[in-house]
């Protein structure tokens, strides 16, 4: 994939070493203006160890890393004036209201945004003078990002922006980092989510044991990788084939059916072809029927043989 947009970061095989250990194996990557880009794979994979070696955090044992233009070894104080990080391991004075945390950070920078109006773009105006112990995990992170953004960043790098989140705070810090580019800040996040990268992200990178497996808008990888769009008749208890009329409908109209424990599978290559054949199934109304479209679950399971459990492990 290709884009118009200047790209604001740069990397050439980028390798990281700890002794027989590679951390990070030849990692080329480009990232674009103005674009939410996402680094997603599971624990252990590099992520956070990539972005440590982007934001100079880190020496590489072997390739290069351009920000901007411009070599980050060669003018590491300057390019890392340009960028905001949030870490997973989030800290910051936790006696502080969140204003003062924000404050504080701004007073840092020469030419910072105005702290209200940071406050305010996050939602943060009446949680201002709440101390930051006393404010749920959304909230800490919300904080977190807010303390970032005052230096005005041209990047900003979330790692694990929602992680140990539930449900509710993980959608709202969601909606605010999508809201991110259009205020003139680049998002660079590290995630082990699926559901995360296919709402955020305009381009994923997918990490496998410290190696890039593909780079690709969602909808691109899961065309690429993922496979067909599937019809699946559920079966009831103590049956086991549908009704001639049901099974008649999905063989004349699937590429291919075949059974899976107590369902009977369709597959379909054309999405069309798939919502209209699972309309008239509906319209049989004999059996419970899914339409089941391919995701980032699935371009994982491709690409690197496993799936990932919910906290991140290789399963």
């Amino acid at each position: 994939m290709t884009s118009d947009r200047s790209t604001v970061i740069q990397t050439r095989d980028l390798r990281k070493e700890y002794g027989s250990t590679v951390a990070v194996d030849d990692v080329s990557l480009e990232v674009y203006d103005g674009e939410i880009f996402a680094l997603l794979g599971p624990n252990g994979a590099g992520k956070t160890t990539a972005v440590e070696l982007i934001q100079g955090l880190r020496e590489p044992t072997a390739g290069t890393v351009t920000l901007f233009g411009t070599d980050l070894q060669e003018h590491l104080l300057e390019v890392k004036d340009r960028i905001g990080v949030v870490p997973q391991s989030f800290h910051t004075f936790e006696r502080l209201t969140v204003r003062e945390n924000v404050a504080l950070i701004a007073d840092l920078h020469s030419n910072p945004l105005d702290t209200d109006e940071v406050l305010a773009e996050l939602d943060l105006d009446d949680w201002a003078g709440e101390r930051f112990s006393s404010l749920s995990g959304g909230y800490q992170r919300r904080t977190g990002i807010a303390m970032a953004l005052v230096s005005d960043p041209e990047v900003l790098f979330l790692d694990e922006p929602t992680a140990g989140l539930d449900p509710a705070a993980r959608r709202a810090t969601w909606e605010h980092i999508e809201r991110l580019p259009a205020l003139g800040t680049t998002v660079v996040l590290t995630t082990h989510y699926m559901d995360e990268v296919e709402y955020l992200a305009d381009r994923v990178a997918l990490l496998v044991d410290g190696h890039v497996e593909a780079v690709d808008s969602v909808p691109g990888l899961v065309e690429e990788y993922a496979g067909e769009v599937t019809v699946v008749v559920h079966l009831p208890d103590g049956s086991d084939e549908a009704t001639p009329e049901l099974e008649s409908v999905l063989e004349s109209e699937a590429k291919a059916v075949y059974r899976r424990d107590t369902a009977l599978v369709g597959v379909f290559d054309d999405r069309q072809r798939a919502q209209e054949t699972y309309s008239a199934l509906q319209d049989i109304g004999t059996h419970s029927i899914d339409l089941v479209s391919p995701g980032m679950e699935d371009v994982f399971l491709e690409l690197a043989g496993a799936s990932m459990a919910p906290g991140g492990e290789l399963q």
